[in-house]
């Protein structure tokens, strides 16, 4: 069975080509803005990342130079496992991008110098606990992945405790209603309707298979303005019969998620028989070199006040 961890570190390259780059970019500016106008000149910009997982955002922050001259980043997640890996890869993915890294008891600092640039200054903190209980200040909050897993109303009111008055909360991936799969089934309707109902109604957790428009009504509601919003797609299919970098991982991850999911249902909803058969078609597609997924997810900017 695929980790979570290895779904979290394989869906770095998936996620790099769905990334919504206008709402990326509006991010980044407000980024910007942060070392200006009220801002402290000489304090850094205080991002915190809620969910953070093995750290694929922080690296592509850096990786991508979106970041201001000096931040502080505090990387908080609920699962220790993932949050230990984090801490190991990130140091490296600096270095590989010309930071020199020091390892502090919570984390690292960070620094890079080039010809012709100011300074680059980065202390990151690692924190295992629940992000939206956390009440230290901050200019920017990142929840990627993570909107659609929780109580969309009441999360992103808590996030208004970490937020200072016109910080940005960016919330990227957040998931949004459809999940298929090429070569068609006769089942594919069934099966993406009751996984759906699935994360609405029986699952343990909270979220919504609809998270990412609903962040549009919900956002303006509790106080936030949202200054931009744009698909985000999964898009994972083969070249030539085989998967790129290690993006089989990630369909075997949802597709053993989407069968634990199926399971709950009584016999007449869903038949073991039907389930095993959807299934294993499908693995034995992925085997092949032959399945392909389309995930819809929704990048959204908001500001508070």
């Amino acid at each position: 069975m695929t980790s979570f961890t290895s779904f979290l570190t394989a869906k770095r390259t998936i996620e790099d080509r769905a990334i919504n780059r206008v709402v990326w970019d509006r991010f980044v500016d407000a980024l910007a803005d942060s070392t200006v106008a009220d801002h402290p000149i000489d304090e850094p910009v205080r991002i915190v990342e809620i969910g953070v997982g093995t750290g694929s955002m922080l690296a592509r922050l850096v990786e991508w130079n979106a970041l201001p001259p000096k931040v502080s980043y505090r990387a908080i997640d609920i699962d220790s496992e993932t949050l230990a890996v984090a801490r190991r890869r990130l140091p490296e993915k600096l270095r590989d991008a010309g930071y020199s890294v020091e390892t502090t008891d919570s984390g690292f600092e960070a620094t890079r110098t080039e010809s012709n640039t100011p300074t680059q200054t980065l202390a990151v903190t690692f924190e295992t606990g629940d992000g939206f209980e956390q009440t230290d200040k901050a200019d920017a909050v990142i929840a990627s992945a993570v909107l659609d897993l929780v109580d969309l109303p009441e999360a992103i009111k808590q996030l208004q405790n970490l937020l200072d008055d016109g910080g940005v909360l960016y919330a990227p991936f957040t998931f949004n209603g459809h999940t298929s799969f090429q070569p068609a089934a006769p089942a594919d309707e069934t099966i993406e309707r009751l996984y759906h109902r699935h994360m609405d109604e029986i699952r343990d957790q909270p979220g919504s298979s609809r998270a990412g428009q609903q962040l549009l009504t919900a956002l303006p509601v509790a106080g936030y303005t949202v200054l931009d919003a744009g698909g985000a797609d999964w898009i994972i299919r083969p070249r030539d019969g085989t998967y790129p970098y290690d993006e089989s991982t990630v369909l075997s991850f949802l597709l053993s998620t989407i069968d634990t999911a199926l399971a709950d249902y009584p016999e007449e909803t869903l038949s073991v028989e039907h389930r095993r058969q959807w299934i294993e078609t499908r693995y034995e597609q992925l085997d092949d070199g032959a399945l392909t997924l389309v995930a819809h997810h929704m990048d959204v900017l908001a500001r508070l006040g």
